[in-house]
């Protein structure tokens, strides 16, 4: 916490995003539930939860072209501006399933864009050596919101409904961007502690075949989503079929996940300062994706509590650390590229993965494809753990 007293930039941007994520969240719970009853279609539900991941496989690469190209602090403000107004929007369409969509998708798009400068503009604001500090904090920041903030969606639109809940979000994304007007431009300069040298032909393409640690990290990434999408996608069905779990028992077990998520935020940058960041990003990974193959195997609704409670700690440490690492890793000048084009890719391969569980569910059973991809991405982190070792054409800080 010694990072928001000391650096009132970081302080500043702390809250803007934490104000946003508060929307985020609660705006998701409210509007599946809106959906749902208006409609009383779980496709047309589904089709709404997939739509950020196809923004994310649409836009997730040119946003963060744009990150590098343009003013990162200027994209924030609109990117914030705009899904205030998209907001306003949800209002006079609240009855319309297309206009629904269409607005959850460009805010998705909105957000695409926000992403990349958003993080990059933390690197420029907080010098590499507190990075992970700071990035811990913003984990702590998003999973606090997401412990609090889809119960509050869910009375608000049961006691104001869906209409006047969207008013209040608006509201609270319009302070949002109110804060940001006060935000310092971050001058452009390097951070000299920070950020790899400039390769001859950066891109990402190029970052991906000179730098083997970068490339490590961006498959850790992907065997993320070869466990998250099917974990997702099935995760009701193991519950209320598998385990014969009701539905506040499934609630439950999956906001235990933020419980010490919460608790890893605050202790990432001195985990790492401790440790260096191979051991906690590799891990924590393995931990967390093991918990999943355990929870599979031994099927109960205190073991998903238990799973869920005590993954949220590894696999945010290892989150984190993958990517401040990634971040340092790479030379400032692609910095977007790297984190919108790896975004991208995740996104579609957590699209895919979600699709592929769910076709196979029915073939082979809910508890084989979770155990089989779960057991993936534990095994694929030996591949990553060599990669973060080699030494890479493009240098790399220590």
């Amino acid at each position: 916490m010694k990072l928001l007293r000391a650096n009132s930039r970081f302080r500043l941007l702390w809250i803007v995003n934490l104000v946003s994520s508060m929307v985020g969240w609660s705006l998701g719970i409210a509007l599946a539930v809106h959906i749902f009853l208006f409609t009383e279609s779980a496709l047309l539900t589904s089709v709404l939860a997939a739509t950020g991941t196809v923004a994310g496989i649409a836009f997730g690469a040119v946003a963060g072209a744009v990150a590098d190209r343009f003013d990162r602090l200027r994209i924030v403000r609109s990117a914030l501006l705009a899904r205030a107004a998209l907001l306003v929007g949800l209002f006079g369409v609240a009855e319309s399933v297309p206009g629904l969509i269409a607005v959850v998708f460009l805010q998705a798009t909105v957000q695409q864009f926000y992403g990349p400068a958003e993080q990059v503009l933390i690197a420029s604001y907080v010098p590499g050596r507190d990075l992970p500090e700071a990035n811990g904090l913003n984990s702590l920041a998003s999973n606090a919101t997401r412990l609090v903030a889809p119960a509050l969606g869910g009375f608000v639109i049961a006691w104001a409904g869906f209409r006047w809940t969207v008013l209040g979000m608006s509201v609270l994304m319009a302070v949002s961007f109110l804060l940001s007007v006060l935000l310092p431009r971050d001058g452009g300069g390097r951070d000299p502690d920070g950020g790899a040298d400039e390769p001859a032909g950066h891109g990402f393409r190029t970052i991906m075949r000179t730098n083997a640690r970068a490339r490590g990290l961006v498959l850790l990434q992907l065997l993320d989503a070869v466990k998250e999408g099917p974990l997702s996608a099935l995760f009701p069905v193991l519950m209320l079929g598998v385990i014969g779990a009701s539905s506040g028992e499934m609630g439950l077990a999956n906001s235990s996940f933020a419980v010490t998520a919460i608790i890893a935020g605050p202790i990432v940058g001195l985990t790492i300062r401790r440790l260096g960041y191979r051991l906690p990003v590799v891990l924590g990974a393995a931990i967390a994706n093991a918990l999943i193959v355990v929870l599979v195997l031994w099927p109960s609704t205190p073991m998903a509590l238990i799973t869920f409670c005590l993954s949220g700690l590894p696999f945010t440490i290892s989150w984190v650390g993958t990517q401040t690492w990634l971040l340092l890793s790479v030379p400032d000048s692609v910095r977007g590229r790297v984190v919108g084009t790896s975004g991208a890719v995740y996104s579609a391969v957590l699209l895919t993965t979600m699709l592929g569980a769910g076709a196979l569910a029915d073939i082979i059973g809910v508890r084989w494809v979770l155990g089989v991809t779960a057991a993936v991405s534990v095994i694929g982190l030996f591949a990553v753990d060599k990669l973060v070792r080699t030494p890479s054409e493009t240098p790399v800080p220590r």
